[in-house]
């Protein structure tokens, strides 16, 4: 059941999915033979708290207890895999095992990954993290899927990271040709086959009963013709595999919504088939995904290794390439990676707001959890296999983006409130606080009003290591001071909007603590001879009639309309240098100051024309990504913008057709300069703004970066964020683009080992990304698809978008070394940006109270004043966090049940006994106390000489400010085993060093609240402080 894709969650529950778990329960009680999985914990959540009373609750407690029901994967969904963050993806693992294991105590051990389009190596290493014992999974491309089967190589230990530590390995199963559904069709007549439910009727179901397309239904006369149907198709697995035990889906998509006519007419073929079990050959049961894991299991049979690549892309068919969806809805894949980015900031200022001991009470903190549970739920949500790849129909991507906006916007009034307790020092001297900067929850009013009254501003960092960070704010005025708590100057610069009526843009550097806050104070006019720098912009126009040849080269007929020589350095910072060709505006080469080499490096906006007629083949859709032929330079016109200042510089592009005065696009190249110290990270980027769309109707929108870097067109390509692929070249392919496009979920880079140059793009959304040709690396921005594909069908999967997208890329340009030392931090800072609250003194009631009054009130002393009111540095973080391992989550989650695994099942049993499967009133209390910390070490084995080494980290030294830590505990990723009780099962294999098939557990064990984390491993604990 998914949720969304065609139709919302909201109409998919009216229409059938409450209906499933209302009919299963019913039919499962009545035959205890019976079996079901519950896959995608949404619908069944919705149905639990919404639907089902007290008797049906307490049957499926019953259940559950007794094997009937099983649940599978056990996330808030089944998520995509190719264009989703890891920790997004551990965070709906997470939402669903958390609602499973407080409520019935069982954790689920098995994943059922049968719909996202392509496996990653990284999501099996999230499942075997997990704690579960086997993985399945389905759509892989069609020609290696086949090559399996024909040498029965479905089934394998995938040890899926080139790192040694514990278990990063998992037993995986790969769906054969007909995948997760029984076979649609049958010789002897011409409905479907084996669906006697029919298909799902929208938007009510019928009151009669009777759904369209219904399966003949089985009687004595047709029996036997519907069981051979059945039995041929399972020899027809059975080859394919190498034990006797096979598995058949009795299912599909939007099933088992009326289950009493569906088991009615399966028993009677199952009843069949056993009585007549010696004729056949075949003995048939009903079985749950594990129970079918545990026959395999104890086969006791030997198992191929997979310790390289993934499932990345996928194809179906020729020509069917689904590299599309790497990129379709770009603006719902920024939204959902914003919303995941705020839900981790918040997550660790609620742990801050309830445990430290000195923080003002402004808000109460089951409100405030309230507000993260909303966003968890949602951002939980899009994570969907037809969610943030924006494959869904138009009113489900709607759905989406209004419960993640909402949500959202709840979560940044909750943390406004409680910034405002944790600086607080008096509560009755207290601030209202506001957001501001670029992911605000208000745009329009996201303009700092500047006055000669300083303004005081809050820069939280949601990262665990202390950092220089540029922030960025729109603003009224041009002549700003910044002062810093201590009073002091802080060199700023103001550069001009590239929308003339637009605000200014203000850049300062923000020196912030680790998981803490900083605070500054703007205010008009000049100060001292620290003021806020001005900039100083250039402009040229150069008309272009650029056209792709066959040997990738460019003709110029060019206008040359400035009075710089046709090579200029635009731009330059410690780092490098840019060099601007001023007789097409087009970037020349870059610099690299320290080592002294020139990089030729040009970028290209161009558009690939799409395949949209049917009656020429496969057309592009939201999946499938089909060019007519390689894709065309756009923008005939280029307006150059230079802005130069000691702090910021920029170069502006912006593309136009011949005859029009609006830009298509738009691309920002901007430097930064750190006065009076270097910061690597800062030095060493390059920053890309880019405003594209909305685009002509059957275009795909990428950006082409032409350089002398030598790869021989191999790519490497992050998954998940989590571990880098190398990306080989794929020749002798029906579809040569679109079969060397990857996802970039984050990463991507290109590198001429010889020359030792490594050309990095970093992003904060998923794109698709390729490296067509050599020395290459193309993204995708955006798509605009209207094909005729489904004009037969009710599904309007339509991508017809016509929004305005502002994605933006950070680039480096380095050596292997540095690349790989700065690629981590890099990322996660692009990714999570500080959070920038300012104080809200448009009640000047709130102001006398505070201040009495602001006349004539010279900055000094408000400053002074303010740091008397209010907390104005705070880190709480104490020790220094190893830069090679990530603070990947501080949460407080709120979760009742408790730490010892056989109190919390014998709490279950009392509530099924108490009330029917109701919670007893103390268990409806959230749970403040409990704490969880994950750490990730981000480098994998052997990429760099120091990062790749294990390193210890002591927990208490670390978080010493919240307390003393009274209990620790070791958990899984998800949280709901204590790594003590972990033990999940050893598959034999055909290694040399295959010992037996035993039980085994994972990692080094804790040494008080010290621990060593190996490159690549993640370690989640439960911690309580006193």
């Amino acid at each position: 059941m998914d949720v969304g894709w065609v139709y919302t969650v909201e109409a998919s529950m009216k229409a059938y999915a409450a209906n499933v778990y209302t009919t299963v329960v019913e039919n499962l009680m009545n035959q205890p033979e019976k079996r079901f999985i519950a896959v995608e914990q949404e619908f069944f959540r919705l149905w639990w708290n919404n639907v089902a009373n007290s008797i049906q609750k307490s049957n499926v407690y019953k259940l559950i207890e007794n094997g009937q029901m099983e649940f599978i994967i056990g996330g808030q969904v089944m998520n995509d895999e190719a264009v989703t963050e890891y920790s997004a993806n551990i965070q709906q693992l997470t939402e669903g095992h958390a609602f499973i294991y407080e409520t019935f105590g069982v954790r689920p051990q098995f994943s059922w990954h049968v719909d996202p389009f392509g496996a990653t190596a990284a999501m099996a290493t999230l499942f075997s993290l997990a704690g579960f014992n086997a993985h399945l999974t389905s759509r892989i491309d069609y020609d290696k899927k086949e090559e399996m089967m024909k040498n029965k190589g479905l089934q394998f230990v995938w040890k899926s990271t080139a790192s040694s530590f514990g278990s990063n390995e998992i037993f995986t199963h790969v769906m054969d040709n007909y995948s997760y559904c029984v076979p649609s069709e049958l010789p002897f007549s011409n409905r479907s086959g084996f669906f006697w439910n029919g298909v799902a009727l929208f938007p009510d179901p019928p009151k009669d009963g009777i759904y369209p397309n219904m399966s003949l239904p089985v009687t004595d006369e047709n029996l036997k013709e519907y069981a051979d149907v059945m039995i041929e198709n399972i020899k027809q697995r059975a080859a394919w595999f190498k034990t006797n035990n096979v598995l058949w889906p009795w299912g599909c998509d939007k099933q088992f919504f009326n289950a009493t006519i569906q088991f009615e007419n399966m028993d009677k073929l199952m009843k069949y088939i056993q009585a007549s079990s010696a004729d056949y050959g075949v003995s048939v049961r009903y079985a749950t995904v594990g129970e079918y894991f545990k026959a395999l299991h104890d086969a006791n049979e030997s198992w191929d290794v997979k310790t390289e690549g993934d499932f990345i892309p996928y194809s179906s068919a020729p020509h069917e390439a689904w590299t599309g969806f790497y990129t379709s809805r770009s603006f719902l894949k920024g939204l959902a990676r914003h919303s995941q980015s705020l839900l981790h900031a918040g997550e660790s200022i609620f742990s801050l707001y309830t445990h430290l001991p000195n923080s003002t009470k402004t808000i109460d903190m089951t409100y405030a959890l309230n507000k993260l549970k909303k966003l968890r739920w949602s951002s939980a949500e899009v994570q969907h296999h037809d969610g943030v790849t924006g494959t869904e129909s138009p009113i489900v991507r709607d759905m989406y983006v209004s419960h993640l906006t909402s949500s959202s916007n709840g979560v940044r009034d909750a943390i406004e409130q409680m910034i405002e307790g944790l600086i607080t020092k008096d509560d009755k001297k207290k601030v209202e606080l506001n957001f501001h900067g670029h992911r605000t929850k208000d745009p329009v009013n996201g303009v700092l009003r500047i006055s000669t009254k300083p303004v005081p501003i809050i820069v939280y960092n949601p990262l665990g290591w202390p950092m220089n960070r540029t922030i960025r704010l729109n603003v009224t005025g041009k002549n700003i001071c910044i002062k810093d708590a201590d009073g002091k100057s802080v060199p700023a610069q103001v550069l001009p909007c590239l929308n003339k009526s637009g605000p200014y843009q203000l850049f300062f550097f923000a020196n912030l603590p680790a998981l803490g806050y900083n605070t500054y104070f703007i205010q008009s006019g000049y100060q001292d001879s620290n003021h806020t720098h001005d900039s100083q912009m250039t402009s040229s126009t150069a008309y272009n009639n650029l056209k792709q040849t066959t040997n990738s080269k460019q003709t110029t007929n060019s206008k040359r309309r400035n009075k710089y020589t046709e090579k200029t350095m635009a731009i330059s910072n410690d780092c490098y240098a840019i060099t601007v060709d001023n007789t097409t505006n087009y970037l020349e080469y870059i610099k690299l100051k320290q080592s002294g080499k020139q990089i030729k490096f040009q970028n290209l906006f161009m558009e690939y024309d799409a395949h949209s007629d049917v009656a020429n083949g496969q057309v592009s859709n939201n999946y499938i990504f089909r060019p007519k032929a390689d894709a065309q330079v756009v923008g005939q016109k280029v307006k150059l913008d230079v802005v130069r200042g000691p702090l910021v510089q920029e170069i502006r592009q912006s593309f136009y057709d011949l005859f029009q005065d609006k830009p298509r696009y738009v691309v920002t190249f901007r430097l930064y300069t750190l006065p009076g110290y270097h910061d690597n990270l800062i030095c060493n980027r390059i920053e890309v703004d880019l405003q594209v769309g909305p685009l002509k109707i059957n275009k795909e929108l990428i950006i082409r970066f032409t350089t002398s870097v030598h790869n021989s067109r191999t790519i490497h390509t992050d998954e998940n964020a989590y571990q880098m692929m190398e990306r080989r070249p794929r020749d002798n392919v029906s579809e040569p683009v679109a079969q060397n496009y990857y996802p970039m979920v984050s990463t991507a880079f290109i590198e001429d080992i010889k020359s030792d140059i490594r050309f990095t793009a970093l992003a904060e959304r998923t794109h698709g990304v390729g490296s067509i040709s050599d020395g290459k690396m193309e993204i995708m921005l955006l798509r605009r698809l209207v094909n005729n594909e489904f004009e037969d069908h009710n599904f309007n999967l339509t991508l017809n978008d016509t929004v305005i997208v502002r994605p933006t890329l950070w680039l480096l340009l380095a050596n292997s070394s540095l690349s790989s030392l700065l690629q981590h931090q890099a990322r996660l800072q692009l990714e999570n940006p500080p959070l920038v609250l300012a104080a809200d003194y448009r009640q000047e009631e709130q102001l006398t109270s505070l201040f009495h009054s602001r006349k004539d009130v010279t900055t000094h002393r408000f400053i002074n004043k303010w740091r008397q009111l209010f907390n104005s540095k705070f880190s709480s973080i104490t020790c220094e966090l190893p830069a090679n391992v990530h603070l990947l989550t501080l949460k407080t989650p709120g979760w009742n049940y408790d730490d010892n695994h056989s109190k919390h099942v014998n709490n279950t049993k009392i509530n099924v006994e108490f009330g029917k499967g109701e919670k007893r009133k103390e268990q409806t209390t959230e749970n403040f106390k409990r704490v969880m910390v994950r750490f990730h070490h981000l480098f994998a084995e052997g990429k760099h000489s120091s990062m790749s080494k294990p390193v210890s980290i002591d927990i208490q030294k670390l978080l010493v400010k919240f307390g003393k830590i009274s209990s620790i505990d070791e958990r899984s990723l998800t949280g709901i085993w204590s790594k003590g009780d972990l033990k999940r099962w050893k598959w034999n294999t055909n290694t040399k060093n295959n010992k037996s098939n035993e039980l085994y557990h994972r990692g080094e064990e804790l040494r008080g609240t010290e621990f060593t984390i190996s490159p690549q491993d993640i370690r989640t604990f439960f911690v309580k402080f006193t």
